[in-house]
Formats: structure tokens, C-alpha cells, sequence
């Protein structure tokens, strides 16, 4: 397995102020629910407040033998507690929608995120690290922010109220019971550095986790077939034994922190006991303040009591924050400049039949890499000053080792990275000066290794061009010499291809992609050895639907089998980077060169493969 931990962002820093204020901006985006719940959380504790003035009044005429003065505080004693149902009622809900579309706006905005960033950030980061990004974290931040944010402010509520209670009864006595705050903070600051440290621990080993499920399911028959299980089992053992040692330091702490907190607050309520008692000894106090007051500074604590867990969850939820918002931050490294948003803006408001999305030419014309180098680590170099010009219409072939650039090459006509020098023009125009989503609308790609969604392979065809009618579809199919077999299943067109296309074979998801990027009718076409996976038989339906497809179309054909090149109109022999041959087929056999040994050794390979299985036909038909 790999180690996510290498791609996982190191946070050291203390509770960061900065960071919260941009989490709380969805909380505060929804006015409809957060002031409500503050309004709610002030009418619950000052509701709490009163009933204690109810509960002394209660008292106080009792002692005094009032029965009227004992039913009017009564009754303000049932008003105020059904009042404090309702509102708790309210809170409840409340809270709980406020939760949701919380959680909901942060996903929504991770995933808008994880769209629109570069390949080279997926390069360096597993699935399963970006899983718990977009679940666990996004999930954690929503419930802290409805939850956590409003018993936050209940509390903050609770404690002014029982505050002002005690100061107006008694200032003396309520600034005894105020005297166990300052060695709280110092507790409280203490165990929110402990508590911080731990929680990024357990996120951290959490993302790690997440990854080795993602790849243990999706390489399922790859560990099966190499009888990986056991030594795959020890090593997520190591993971879940990491998690477990951290998970049980975060609950130790936790668990210690809330009993401290709680000890301070009976001393608290002790001391107001003992000075109270003395006071009310000597008339000083009646029987129902003292009372009153004793529940007030036992109360006042509680308060404390749910700040201190909310802190402590904060604490916990700092690492998810932080991992969250520092995704959300990321700018894409490949993206419109200014002056193409400027274009953009502008072509907007008065759209031109005969101009792109940007502004410029609807045309893509000559292609031309000037002076190109491009590196994926620095110091690296994959393409060195590739120079190349393709003109309108033309296909062009690229072969050459593993490694040699190839792929690279398409990838920056593609502008999935750009080039670390040099530039590529389009008509004369660096490309960057062009907008993304011309520049990629109008490519054609079929992958060596092809990607179909889960769903209809109607649905995964028309995902090339989702306004596209069920005609076009099947046209596109009949192009590629895809309708066969998709006629021939159960449902036709309507059948499900299961996840990634597992209820298909290779070759036929190659071609229903191929009737994706047909569809799309691209100006350019792009094929990154996409007969390399097949049979025979279905590499001739591929050539022959490749053949229909390329007609008026500037291609590029990156080979793996080189006889279904032939009729490129130029071949290019890339090597470490650089163009080491190109020409016809034609014209490269007769130089008798790199392409000549190529094309002969695969030659001579594929004819030996035939003769083996005719030989093998054979003996098995005597047998």
C-alpha cells in the first residue's frame, strides 16, 4: 500500500481564529436558521434565569405562610418551564436543518473544488485521501457548526444570565463563586494544546485508512490474483492499531478534561454554600436566596460544563477544518488568465456566431510546439525543447519507448499541465491565451485504459454531449461499429454497465468510449494507445470506427500496435523527450532506422503469436 501520510499536510500551528472565521461564514450564510437559534438560545437561558427568581419566590413565601404569593410563583414557574420546551423543541429542529445544509454547502463547494483543480494535484494525492476530505471532514464540520456553534451560544447566554442573577442578589457572594474562572482558563489552555495534537494525529491516520480501503476494493483481483491478503491485512493491522492508540490518548484527554472542569465548578458551588450558609445565620440572607443562590452557582457550571465539551470538540475538529479549508483554498495551477476572463466577459454580453467562448476565432488550425521543455519534478526533464508543427487536418502518430514523452506530448495539447518553457500555439496564438473550456471542448480523448460511469450505456455515450438525442447516439455507436454488441445485450442501449464498466469487456468499453469522444464531434482528436488491451478482432472494429472518425480531423495517435498506423500522415519517433525520427511509414521503413526496428520486431513478435495459436488450434482439434 502507499503511504498517504507522505502526501498529508503537516498543521502545527494553535487554534487558528482566522481559519474559523471562514468555516463560520457557512453558519452565518444561514440567516434563516442562525438567528433564529440565537434568539432561541438567549429566550432558553434567560428562561433559565427566571426560574430560579420563580423557584426563591416559591420559597420565600412559603416561609412567610403567603399562599397567594406561593400559586403566583407557581404559575410562573409552569409558564416558564412550558415555555422552555418549546424553545428546546424549536432548537432541536432547527439545529438539525441547520446541520444538514451546512454539511451539504461544504461538500458541494469540495467537490465544485476538486473539479475544477489540476492533474497535478491528483499526482500527488491517493483517492482515499481525498475521500475523507469530502466525507468524514465535511460531515464532522457540519454537526460542530449547528451543534457545537449553538450550544456555544446557549451557554455564553446561560452564563451571562445566572451571572447578572448572582451580581444583583449578592455581588460579594457571586464574585466567590467567580473566583474558580481564572484557574479554569489556565486548565482550559492547557488541554487545548494536548487535545489539538491528538485530533490531528487521528484525522491524519484516518485519511491514511480511508486510502487503504479505496485501494484494497478497487485492486481487489489484483491482491487475490498475487495472494496479497495476508500481508495486505498486516499492513491495514498497523494502520487500524496507529488509530486505535491515538483515538484512546484523544478520549484520555478528553476524558480528564471534563472532570477537572466539573471539580472547579462544585468548588465553586461549595463556596458559595459555606459563605451563603454563614450569611443566612445571620439574617443577612433569606432562606430562599441562599437556595437560589446555591442552585445559581452550581448551574453556572453547567454552562461551563457544555463549553468545555464544545471546546474540546473544536479541538477535535480543528485538523478537519483545517484539512477541509486548506482543499477549498487550492488554486487549479492551470487556469484562464485575466485577460482570457476579460474576453470571456465581454463575449458574454454580446456572443458571436463566428467566435469562441473567448472572444477569439472559433478556429483551431495549426498547432505548434515552440522550444517545449516540461518536467513533472524539477530537475526531471521529460520533453527538452520539443519543437512540432501540425497543420489543420493533419494525424500524427507518436511511438517510441516507455517513458519517451509520448503521452506527455498529448498531455500538454491538452493542457492537463503547461509547458515549463517554450509554448504551443494555435494558429499562431499561445494557447494560453486561449480559455480551458475552448480549448478542451473541442478535444476528443480515448484513453488506453477507458472510464465508464456507472449507469446506461446510453447515459455514457451521451455523457460526451449530454443535449444529444437517442439518434445521435446511436449514430455515434454505428460510426465506431459499436451498435452490435450493444444491440446484442439484454436491455440494448438501456443496459447497465455496472461500476466502471465491470459488466463489459475491454474492447467494448473502448468503443463505447470511443462513441463518447465521437459524439463530443471534436475539432481535435486525441487516442493514447487505445488498442493496446484488445483482441484482434476488436482492435479491426476500432480502426475501422478510428478511420471514420479522423476524416477532416487534426489526430493524434499515440500507438502501441504499430500497423494500425500506416496511413498516419506523419509518424514521430519520440525518444527522451525528442522527435529521434519522423516521416511516413513508407518513407521510416525505407530509412531502415528506429521505426524499421520497431515495426519489424512487432512484426515478427505477432506472426509468432499467430503461428502458436494456429498450431495450438490444431493439436487441440486432434486431440
Amino acid at each position: 500500500m502507499p503511504d498517504p501520510g507522505l502526501m498529508e499536510e503537516e498543521f502545527v500551528g494553535q487554534l487558528n481564529l482566522s481559519l474559523w472565521k471562514r468555516v463560520l461564514r457557512y453558519a452565518l450564510g444561514l440567516k434563516r436558521y442562525f438567528i433564529p437559534l440565537i434568539v432561541i438560545s438567549a429566550a432558553t437561558a434567560g428562561c433559565d434565569a427566571i426560574l430560579y427568581l420563580a423557584i426563591r419566590g416559591v420559597i420565600d413565601e412559603a416561609v412567610a405562610g403567603r399562599s397567594d404569593g406561593v400559586l403566583r410563583y407557581g404559575m410562573m414557574f409552569v409558564g416558564l418551564i412550558t415555555l422552555q420546551v418549546i424553545c428546546v423543541w424549536a432548537f432541536i429542529v432547527l439545529a438539525g436543518k441547520a446541520g444538514q445544509s451546512i454539511s451539504h454547502d461544504i461538500r458541494r463547494d469540495v467537490f465544485a473544488r476538486l473539479q475544477e483543480l489540476s492533474f497535478d494535484y491528483y499526482d500527488r494525492r491517493p483517492v482515499g485521501w481525498l475521500m475523507a476530505r469530502a466525507t468524514s471532514d465535511c460531515q464532522r464540520l457540519g454537526r460542530l457548526l449547528a451543534w457545537g456553534l449553538f450550544d456555544l451560544s446557549w451557554g455564553l447566554f446561560m452564563m451571562v444570565a445566572l451571572a447578572v442573577v448572582m451580581l444583583v442578589l449578592n455581588w460579594k457572594l457571586a464574585m466567590v463563586v467567580f473566583a474558580v474562572i481564572p484557574p479554569l482558563a489556565l486548565v482550559s489552555l492547557k488541554f487545548q494544546k494536548l487535545l489539538l495534537q491528538s485530533s490531528r494525529r487521528v484525522r491524519k491516520i484516518n485519511s491514511q485508512i480511508t486510502g487503504a480501503y479505496n485501494e484494497g476494493i478497487a485492486a481487489v483481483r489484483t491482491t487475490k490474483t498475487l495472494v496479497r491478503e495476508d500481508s495486505n491485512l498486516k499492513e491495514f493491522q498497523h494502520l487500524t492499531s496507529d488509530m486505535y492508540e491515538q483515538s484512546v490518548r484523544n478520549a484520555l484527554q478528553s476524558a480528564m478534561y471534563l472532570p477537572i472542569v466539573q471539580t472547579l465548578g462544585a468548588a465553586g458551588a461549595g463556596l458559595a454554600l459555606w459563605f451563603g450558609g454563614l450569611s443566612a445565620m445571620s439574617d443577612v440572607l433569606s432562606l430562599g436566596t441562599l437556595i437560589l443562590f446555591i442552585n445559581c452557582s452550581s448551574r453556572f457550571f453547567d454552562p461551563v460544563h457544555e463549553l468545555a465539551r464544545v471546546l474540546t470538540d473544536i479541538q477535535a475538529a480543528q485538523a478537519s477544518a483545517e484539512r477541509v479549508m486548506g482543499l477549498l483554498a487550492t488554486e487549479p495551477t492551470i487556469q484562464d488568465s485575466p485577460e482570457v476572463r476579460k474576453a470571456i466577459s465581454v463575449y458574454q454580453s454580446n456572443p458571436h456566431p463566428d467566435l469562441a467562448i473567448d472572444g477569439r476565432p472559433d478556429r483551431f488550425g495549426e498547432i505548434c510546439f515552440r522550444d517545449v521543455s516540461f518536467a513533472y519534478q524539477q530537475g526531471k526533464s521529460v520533453l527538452d525543447r520539443f519543437n512540432l508543427t501540425v497543420r489543420a487536418g493533419q494525424t500524427i502518430a507518436l511511438v517510441g519507448p516507455t517513458g519517451g514523452g509520448k503521452t506527455t506530448v498529448v498531455s500538454l495539447l491538452c493542457r492537463f499541465y503547461e509547458p515549463t518553457s517554450g509554448e504551443i500555439l494555435l494558429e499562431g496564438v499561445d494557447y494560453r491565451r486561449r480559455s480551458l473550456h475552448w480549448l478542451q471542448s473541442n478535444l476528443g480523448i480515448v484513453l488506453q485504459t477507458p472510464h465508464l460511469f456507472s449507469g446506461t450505456v446510453r447515459e455514457n455515450i451521451r455523457y460526451g454531449r449530454l443535449s444529444a438525442t437517442d439518434n445521435d447516439i446511436a449514430q455515434a455507436a454505428r460510426r465506431v461499429s459499436a451498435e452490435p454488441f450493444i444491440l446484442a445485450m439484454e436491455q440494448g442501449y438501456d443496459s447497465q454497465v455496472g461500476q466502471a464498466g465491470s459488466r463489459l469487456s475491454t474492447g467494448q468499453k473502448q468503443l463505447i468510449s470511443l462513441a463518447r469522444a465521437v459524439l463530443a464531434d471534436p475539432k481535435v482528436f486525441v487516442m493514447d494507445e487505445a488498442t493496446s488491451s484488445v483482441d484482434t478482432e476488436t482492435e479491426r472494429l476500432i480502426q475501422h470506427g478510428v478511420e471514420m472518425v479522423l476524416k477532416g480531423r487534426t489526430s493524434f495517435v499515440i500507438a502501441h500496435r504499430l500497423s494500425t498506423i500506416r496511413s498516419a500522415d506523419r509518424i514521430l519517433v519520440i525518444d527522451q523527450g525528442r522527435i529521434v525520427e519522423q516521416g511516413t511509414h513508407h518513407e521510416l521503413v525505407l530509412q531502415r532506422g528506429r521505426y524499421y526496428e520497431l515495426y519489424t520486431n512487432q512484426f515478427t513478435q505477432e506472426k509468432q503469436a499467430q503461428l502458436l495459436q494456429a498450431d495450438g488450434a490444431i493439436a487441440g482439434n486432434g486431440g
